[in-house]
């Protein structure tokens, strides 16, 4: 008799603690869905992005859909449709050990990543020309901290004879969490710059010069850009006023990105 209260406590136990586990919140894991574009003229475009899971399947914007394929956990390949001139550029990522090594394109491109032990990540792009000839078009380093890239300095290196030409980015960020960073493998395309990173850029710097070695002449200019949040009450972005446009460069006459999730 006294065993078998002992199992029927046992049993009670077990319940009580299943019961207070499936009463316990689940959160839901955000995934940024819609981006809309918004002008100063009051013009917008929408880009809809779609998944199986959280792995990115399409990012459709007004004037590219760009296709992404995954092997396992790490994507693989990515093919970008052009709306307007009907051109398709194919990427294909290799890795090595879970980091990016190399983007072999199409569009008859190659950009050579490698990993320092600094943490930083050396690079170079080179494309064939005719005869099957290589011409080296740029090369660099980018800077990370705190999973975030913080710089990018890049040579031109097909810039001409006689001319040093050198662009300089730089990036400051918030501590809020990226409305990319859910999208499995995404963080790893180190060709999608900034918004790869952990949390949000709110200020970016542009440096650009250019040195003629005869003369000893240099040219330069800085720009600077800052972004401005909203934030939903799980810490992600809702909107961003600012030039920068989210997939694509900045634009002055853009006034601010409004972000929706699932």
């Amino acid at each position: 008799m006294k065993k078998a209260k002992e199992i029927v406590g046992i049993v009670v136990v077990l319940l009580i603690t299943l019961c207070s586990c499936t009463s316990d919140p689940i959160e839901q894991v955000s995934m940024l869905k819609k981006i809309v574009e918004v002008s100063a003229d009051g013009s917008s475009n929408t880009t809809l992005l779609t998944y199986d899971g959280n792995k990115l399947v399409t990012i459709d914007k007004e004037d590219q859909l760009s296709k992404f394929y995954y092997t396992d956990d790490l994507i693989t390949k990515v093919v970008e449709f052009d709306k307007t001139t009907q051109h398709q550029n194919t990427l294909e990522y290799s890795y090595l050990k879970g980091q990016l090594t190399k983007i072999t394109s199409s569009d008859n491109y190659v950009i050579n990543y490698v990993h320092n032990g600094d943490g930083s990540v050396s690079y170079e792009k080179v494309t064939k020309v005719s005869n099957n000839l290589e011409v080296k078009n740029y090369h660099g380093i980018l800077y990370f901290q705190n999973e975030n890239l913080v710089k990018d300095e890049r040579i031109l290196d097909d810039a001409g004879i006689g001319i040093l030409a050198k662009n300089t980015l730089s990036f400051g960020y918030d501590y809020k969490k990226n409305a990319l960073k859910n999208i499995l493998g995404f963080n790893k395309l180190l060709n999608y710059s900034k918004i790869i990173s952990s949390n949000n850029e709110v200020l970016g710097t542009a440096v650009s010069s250019i040195k003629y070695v005869d003369d000893n002449q240099v040219i330069s200019e800085i720009k600077r850009y800052d972004s401005e949040y909203q934030y939903n009450s799980s810490g992600y972005p809702t909107e961003i006023v600012s030039e920068n446009i989210l997939f694509g460069g900045s634009d002055s006459n853009h006034l601010k990105s409004q972000l929706f999730y699932n």
